[in-house]
């Protein structure tokens, strides 16, 4: 019997949704959810590597994620969406104790893919050198993990399909979302002028057209990811090449990718300016 070898992902949306409509709506949703006082409220993700005896199960999460302090005192308006917080990696048991509550609430799907051994130990590598060399001290939004720059916990699930060359174009045009943040909505890090978070619920601006002042970010999304996985599991016959099941009342799909040579390439990539890395600690540090 061979050895199993695969990755999965756990996909939570937020409560109520995150809409990312314009600016003024994005807030607004996501003070609703915050105050539904619901876990998760901005939705996340965990990633689980299964590779022989070796398990891996993790995600990416501030330390001190002091969201309401950085919009209402630091001023940040839509700087928020680029500013990294404290990071850490969850340890496997907080999310063994956590994900049954979600399961019983309908709040979690998932997605499993069977890899080879030689792409599983990839994987293995990846998250224990993403440990070793302290990446998980950076959590944000628009962090790029394999580039060292830390993550936001979508990123991160997403860097281990990256990782082992699966991330094929519909599951990242399905997964992510990019927008043109205003600068004039903007605080820091992207400029120095504050901006308070009744600006920006606010605003009646929507995102800013190209020829507009501001500065684009690309993520991936939860809540697209969740509904990506539930389209799936709602839909088996019509939707792509992968099977339905269930791990007690939770649902999810797997697909079969062992058939994917592993990449070739470098796990980590480089960072067009090698100053970049020692800018986000200081900002980190603040």
């Amino acid at each position: 019997m061979a050895a199993v070898a695969d990755l999965t992902l756990y996909f939570i949306p937020s409560p109520h949704g995150m809409d990312w409509s314009s600016p003024g709506s994005l807030a607004k949703s996501a003070a609703l959810n915050k105050f539904s006082f619901k876990s998760r409220f901005i939705g996340h993700v965990w990633a689980e590597v299964r590779c022989g005896e070796e398990h891996v199960l993790t995600g990416m999460v501030g330390k001190r994620f002091d969201y309401f302090n950085q919009l209402l005192i630091e001023g940040k308006g839509l700087g928020i969406l680029f500013h990294s917080f404290d990071g850490k990696l969850e340890d496997s048991k907080e999310i063994e104790a956590e994900m049954p509550e979600l399961i019983e609430a309908g709040r979690i799907n998932y997605a499993r893919f069977k890899l080879n051994e030689k792409n599983c130990q990839r994987l293995v590598t990846y998250a224990s050198e993403y440990k070793k060399n302290n990446i998980e001290r950076h959590y944000g939004l628009s962090n790029r993990p394999r580039f060292g720059e830390g993550a936001g916990c979508t990123a991160f699930g997403a860097s281990f399909l990256d990782v082992a060359g699966i991330l094929d174009t519909e599951i990242l045009e399905e997964w992510s979302k990019t927008v043109n943040v205003p600068l004039e909505l903007s605080g820091p890090p992207v400029r120095d002028e504050s901006v308070s978070l009744l600006k920006v619920i606010l605003s009646a601006k929507s995102w800013a057209r190209p020829t507009d002042e501001h500065k684009k970010i690309f993520f991936f999304d939860p809540d697209s990811m969740y509904a990506w996985a539930q389209r799936r599991i709602e839909s088996p016959e019509s939707l792509g090449d992968y099977k339905v099941e269930s791990i007690g009342k939770m649902k999810g799909i797997i697909f079969d990718r062992s058939n994917r040579p592993a990449p070739e390439s470098p796990i980590w990539l480089q960072h067009q300016d090698p100053q970049y890395h020692e800018a986000i600690q200081k900002q980190t540090q603040k």
